[in-house]
């Protein structure tokens, strides 16, 4: 199978890739290891049937351009580029495919932009590299040298293409021949007396600043989508320890062990597809990935521009602010509780400037009494119609519908969440609720839902950090 070339025009440089398959098959975005190129992808492509798979040279790599004199290939900024690139193509959603730095690259992608990744494939690598935060001066300093004297080093010539392919199996021990060939056919260039790398040099200085294992932990933690690992039983070491804790990170990941070296998906192409054609096959279904694990909610980048917006949280209160258990009793069923949490959340949103107000069906005295203890003015309470009141509200507190963030977990919420900018249900809301909204709590109602609604909000905005000082 003939890959067609192309070649994607970003903001920061124009991107070249490989392409595979019928133009209107599932979508699936390859990135390849460092040093490596697209062609790392070749020998799967006849494999893959049924995929559009795009495999990129990032920057630096193959026949991309190299970032601009004096900039830097920080890892990031390749999530940035493989986002670009997606974009480019005019995908909205679509699978992930990863090969060591690259598999590094697409779980970053997958956590960053989650609702539009379908699955996530790596080969041998889950993550970046990490280094602990007490490391990160020196290593910058050391960065700092090393540059200055890779500068000075001339690019290393090569008689001809075949010895460029030696050096490489020199450099990565049990790569084969003809995978080595591959690499080198679009990672090299002719010029007088032999062949150089196209590769930046600058991509082997050592990286000034990586990760923190937190961070890597983030980011793992918004990836929703079906997660599937392959390693190499020849391939690279992994810290065993590391690895359980970052797929701990995962829902449900998937993970396989390949008889190989660390370029297995060059070396056994046929028993590398056999796993991924039937993981990709998988349904993957986008309202199912917004919910993610208990208590890490994701954070898209549509998210982060609703999130902006918000202004004031209106809440229900049965199910949201309390269980939703109603307690009869020879009195009445005045008695309901209340989680502490949930009240320095309202509190905290209140510090920030944002209004809360409570929408509810019913009009218990407890919740006047509860809502005057936490400061909240605006109440719509006793009517299970509830949009006349939501739109009254909003008048009542100066906002736009955009602006207001809303928590309910049942039926009669459905057409406030659909109004508000911003729709958020507890753990346990119905499921036709948890899929109208944009958030879904970790927490049941009444269990510390609106508290982590509360630190969703704010944390979006920007503002988590200056309220902690407050502490």
């Amino acid at each position: 199978m003939e890959p067609e070339e192309l070649h994607l025009e970003l903001p920061g440089g124009k991107l070249a890739a490989l392409a595979w398959g019928p133009p209107d098959g599932q979508p699936v975005l390859a990135l390849h290891g460092w040093l490596d190129n697209a062609h790392s992808f070749l020998p799967l492509a006849g494999h893959l049937s049924g995929l559009r798979v795009v495999a990129l040279d990032l920057p630096g790599h193959g026949l991309s351009e190299h970032r601009p004199p004096g900039a830097a290939y920080h890892f990031v900024d390749w999530v940035v580029d493989a986002v670009g690139a997606a974009d480019a193509l005019g995908w909205e959603r679509f699978a992930l495919l990863g090969h060591s730095m690259g598999a590094g690259v697409a779980s970053l992608v997958a956590g960053t932009v989650p609702a539009r990744v379908s699955h996530l494939a790596l080969i041998e690598g889950l993550g970046p590299l990490s280094v602990p935060p007490e490391e990160a001066p020196a290593r910058l300093a050391q960065s700092i040298v090393r540059s200055r004297r890779r500068s000075r080093r001339p690019a290393r010539l090569h008689p001809d293409r075949e010895a460029a392919a030696e050096r490489l199996r020199a450099a990565s021990p049990g790569l084969a021949e003809e995978a080595a060939r591959l690499l080198v056919e679009r990672g090299t260039k002719e010029v007088a007396g032999g062949v150089l790398w196209r590769a930046d040099p600058r991509l082997r200085a050592l990286s000034p600043m990586r990760m923190t294992e937190e961070h890597v932990h983030a980011f793992l933690r918004a990836v929703r989508c079906p997660t599937l690992l392959l390693r190499a039983r020849e391939g690279y070491a992994f810290d065993q320890k590391l690895l359980l804790g970052r797929l701990e990170c995962l829902r449900a990941p998937e993970v396989h062990e390949l008889s190989g070296g660390h370029h297995v998906h060059m070396e056994d192409p046929a028993a590398v597809a056999a796993l991924l054609v039937p993981f990709f096959a998988r349904e993957s279904d986008p309202g199912a990935d917004a919910e993610g694990p208990l208590g890490s909610p994701a954070v898209t980048l549509d998210d982060l521009t609703a999130l902006a917006e918000v202004r004031g949280v209106i809440l229900d209160v049965d199910g949201v602010l309390t269980t939703g258990l109603l307690p009869w009793s020879a009195e009445g069923n005045d008695r309901l509780t209340f989680d502490v949490r949930d009240g320095l959340g309202i509190k905290l949103l209140q510090r920030a400037g944002i209004s809360v107000a409570l929408l509810s069906g019913r009009a218990p005295e407890a919740v006047r009494h509860r809502a005057a203890a936490l400061g909240i003015r605006h109440l719509r309470l006793g009517d299970s119609n509830k949009i006349p009141h939501f739109e009254s509200l909003l008048a009542e507190m100066g906002l736009e519908a955009r602006q207001v963030a809303y928590m309910g977990d049942d039926l009669p919420d459905l057409p406030v969440l659909r109004a508000a900018g911003y729709a958020a249900a507890p753990a346990d809301a119905r499921p036709e609720v948890r899929a109208a909204a944009r958030f879904v709590a970790g927490a049941p109602g009444g269990r510390g839902a609106v508290r982590e609604l509360a630190e969703h909000l704010l944390k979006g905005q920007g503002r988590w950090h200056q309220l902690l000082t407050g502490f």
